[in-house]
């Protein structure tokens, strides 16, 4: 009778092992990289930033009154936020130069990220208000809302900067990463991204178990087990009894 008790103390104590590492993996996968946003970054001849950075874990929603990055870009108002589930820039007043002869200006440039909480999903935007291009003094308007990765072609650009709008990629890991402006200058190394939001897979990655059904299942072997011994604890004192 004592085996049969110890065999279901340690099935009792597996039980306990399966149902806690099912409560373990029931919610949503650890952090990885932190969702973040900033308002610019620049590499190259020029390296600084990123600027005005928000991020999650960490401060958010953070905003400073204006970027300057001596000689190539200079802003309004920058408001970065990032929550456990996205996060976003919004940059007013965005003045970039490209040359003796060319810049980029827009009204507001903005990017976003958010994470689908049940799948993991992520997925990301941009926008540019009243947004354009000029050289030698001839504007073009930029779109509003470019689609992902849309290159800029306009008559001259070729020679002085490489401009993608809405730039999306995603990394090994999963860390997504929007920019809504991306630009590299010919004949440099200095690259400059404005309106960068970042998003990791990782912080709201899809549950590995059963949903709904391995809880019950691990609690309900709990319980079968628990009766059980209970049972048995009370049949071995009434025999003692009779013994006595």
């Amino acid at each position: 009778m004592n085996g049969k008790i110890n065999g279901l103390a340690k099935a009792a104590a597996s039980a306990s092992l399966v149902a806690g590492a099912i409560l373990a993996t029931a919610g949503p996968a650890a952090a990885a990289t932190p969702n973040s946003a900033d308002g610019a970054a620049a590499t190259g001849v020029i390296t600084v930033g990123p600027l005005g950075q928000a991020t999650y874990p960490g401060t958010s929603p953070v905003t400073v009154a204006n970027v300057n990055i001596g000689g190539l870009l200079t802003t309004g108002v920058v408001t970065d936020t990032a929550t456990a589930t996205g996060s976003s820039s919004t940059i007013a007043s965005p003045s970039v130069a490209l040359g003796a002869v060319a810049s980029l200006n827009a009204g507001t440039i903005t990017s976003s990220c958010s994470i689908d909480s049940n799948t993991g999903t992520v997925s990301g935007t941009s926008g540019v208000n009243n947004g354009n291009v000029t050289i030698a003094g001839i504007p073009t308007a930029l779109a509003s809302n470019a689609a992902p990765n849309t290159t800029i072609s306009v008559l001259g650009l070729s020679g002085i900067a490489s401009i993608t709008l809405n730039q999306q990629t995603t990394a090994p890991d999963g860390t997504f990463t929007v920019n809504a402006v991306a630009i590299s200058l010919v004949g440099s190394t200095q690259t400059l991204d404005i309106g960068t939001s970042v998003c990791n897979a990782a912080n709201e990655a899809a549950v590995p178990v059963l949903p709904g059904k391995a809880l019950p299942i691990g609690l309900g072997a709990l319980g079968v087990l628990g009766v059980g011994g209970i049972g048995l604890a009370v049949a071995r004192r009434r025999r003692t009894a009779e013994v006595a």
